[in-house]
């Protein structure tokens, strides 16, 4: 192909577009030429890098956002995420018109020609702009010059948490907005007066239930100066639902399980260390799954006490039987010993030829007054009268074994029940009460 029809190629390419554009022109009506000619005169003169009301009072900026989802609250990572609707309206006098008494919506694109506030979320993590099926923004301009921007955003920010009465906590997530780099001097954000925090009448999570919002200023001051700064507060209850069906009842269970081996007797070893072995290490994993979506904290939290007095109930019920269990071995030995003894002592005697021992209780002699002796005294013929013969009966002897397991099976559960009763009264009353600073 030559270059002379190559070049008539490209001037029919260009005839075909003038025309296009003049026949586009010529389609456009009379209110459409009115518009673009309108914003063409808006921004004829503007210049975008430089603010509004330059080397005068700063451009007060205000904020409030809606807050339509919010999810993916996790202690390990500290963090949280919600989609909001960031809202901000300043005053630009150079974008004031008199064409129209009412506001007019014009596409995003403008904001390339304008200027506009540099916020940005000092304590996000992530962030994503949402564009299906095209830039989620609104930009509306006022006849007063007031400017109206939105922008639809999924943020994931942290979220400092303090665990220590976690699962019984209230928490308060915060979300900054602030300048990047406009001091205090030029740039200020200010909340809306009237709801500057909206959230979605549905919204829900799953582990949380949001019971109010706050607002305040947090101007930050760097080396290079103060800059503005806004600041909203979520403050979120836990709901304790899922650890009480998961934590504290099966581990409450347990313990109770535990003194099953006090109406077992102690001579029956297998069954009793297989029962308390068994419940201590069951509470040790219970304790491990309890933390294991939390993270490695130095502080004790309400649930690490619940869980350490719960194993050291079991703890101690497996000790509780050693103890049994020895008294009761030590007794059946003394009893062994006792009849080899006894045999022993009647082998000898009976080959010596003595009298037979008969087994009655046993009797001391003594030198005292005869006079001071008590009615239970009585002389013997044969004896003078400083001799007395006095009878002294053994008691019988106290089976501590059975004695130990008849008081655990008091004092474990009345022990239990009054730890239970200060736990729970005293993070209920700090759950429904709480301390908002």
């Amino acid at each position: 192909m030559g270059p002379c029809v190559q070049l008539f190629i490209i001037l029919a390419n260009c005839l075909v577009l003038f025309v296009a554009s003049i026949q586009s022109a010529a389609n456009m009506t009379q209110d459409e030429r009115k518009q673009s000619e309108f914003l063409d005169n808006l921004f004829r003169n503007y210049d975008l890098r430089i603010r509004p009301n330059f080397n005068g009072p700063p451009v007060e900026v205000i904020t409030d956002m809606f807050v339509s989802s919010m999810d993916s609250v996790q202690e390990t990572t500290m963090s949280y995420t919600m989609d909001i609707f960031m809202r901000q309206q300043w005053n630009d006098p150079r974008l004031s018109f008199t064409e129209y008494n009412h506001s007019v919506s014009v596409h995003t694109q403008l904001l390339n020609r304008m200027w506009f506030p540099d916020l940005f979320f000092p304590n996000e993590k992530r962030a994503y702009q949402h564009d299906v099926t095209t830039d989620n923004k609104l930009l509306r301009l006022f006849p007063n010059g007031d400017i109206l921007y939105s922008v639809r955003l999924l943020l994931t920010l942290t979220c400092m948490m303090s665990l220590q009465k976690f699962p019984m906590d209230r928490q308060q997530c915060a979300v900054q907005c602030e300048s990047y780099g406009f001091t205090t001097k030029d740039l200020l954000f200010k909340w809306r007066d009237v709801e500057p925090i909206q959230r979605d009448s549905n919204l829900q999570l799953p582990q949380f239930d949001i019971v109010g919002t706050r607002t305040l200023l947090c101007t930050k001051q760097y080396n290079t100066g103060n800059y503005t700064c806004v600041e909203g507060r979520f403050i979120m209850t836990r709901q304790m639902g899922y650890y009480m069906i998961q934590t504290y009842i099966p581990s409450m269970l347990i313990v109770i399980l535990s003194w099953v081996s006090f109406w077992i007797s102690a001579e029956s070893s297998p069954a009793r260390v297989a029962l308390g072995i068994t419940t201590v290490l069951t509470m040790t994993t219970q304790s491990s799954g309890a933390n294991e979506t939390l993270p490695k904290v130095s502080y004790v939290k309400a649930i690490d006490i619940w869980m350490a007095v719960c194993l050291l109930f079991v703890f101690a019920a497996l000790v509780e039987f050693a103890a049994a269990n020895y008294k009761s071995r030590k007794k059946i030995g003394k009893a062994d010993r006792q009849k080899r003894q006894k045999e022993n002592k009647l082998s000898n005697e009976n080959s010596e030829n003595s009298t037979l021992l008969e087994m009655k209780p046993i009797q001391t002699y003594i030198k005292t007054d005869f006079k001071s002796m008590p009615s239970t005294v009585t002389s013997g013929a044969q004896l003078s009268d400083t001799e007395v013969k006095v009878v002294l009966h053994k008691p019988p002897e106290t089976d501590w074994a059975q004695y130990i397991d008849y008081v655990s099976r008091v004092a474990f559960p009345v022990a239990f029940l009054l730890f239970n009763i200060v736990y729970w009264t005293m993070y209920m009353t700090w759950y429904f009460n709480p301390d908002d600073d």
